[in-house]
């Protein structure tokens, strides 16, 4: 195999591993995919994972309750919504507010990570669905 072939192989897999703006883009586009707590650089760091504690349908909010803390969001037209069927051996499939319920496990990235507890609006909501392993 050609050295320079190989170094640049390795160079090119390392920026999309390692970040830049195609590893954030393949990140959005397979989110929906990735089963909740397990987000390669956010569960846990950027987002919130915890158990519905309150919704809020007149104003499109959701309260979770999670380790650190409770938090809340707005749920706006721009937030995705994920049915993460992992458990049951599904793939995940494009969920709606009405899908939010309390005493759900959830996993939620505000739009803005510096604005999570001031309720701003949510990137994204995945919520577990099935029965536990």
């Amino acid at each position: 195999m050609n050295v320079r072939v190989f170094v640049l192989g390795v160079v090119g897999i390392s920026a999309l591993l390692l970040g830049g703006p195609r590893a954030a883009s393949a990140q959005k586009t397979t989110e929906q995919f990735i089963p909740v707590g397990q987000s390669p650089g956010l569960s846990g760091k950027h987002t919130v994972i915890g158990t519905v504690q309150a919704v809020n349908a007149r104003d499109h909010t959701v309260t979770i309750a999670g380790p650190a803390g409770t938090r809340s969001a707005k749920v706006t037209e721009r937030t995705r919504i994920w049915l993460d069927r992992s458990r049951m051996q599904q793939p995940n499939v494009k969920g709606t507010f009405a899908d939010l319920r309390t005493g759900v496990t959830v996993e939620m990235k505000h739009e803005d990570p510096t604005g999570a507890s001031a309720g701003g609006p949510a990137e994204w909501i995945k919520i577990q669905i099935g029965t536990s392993s």
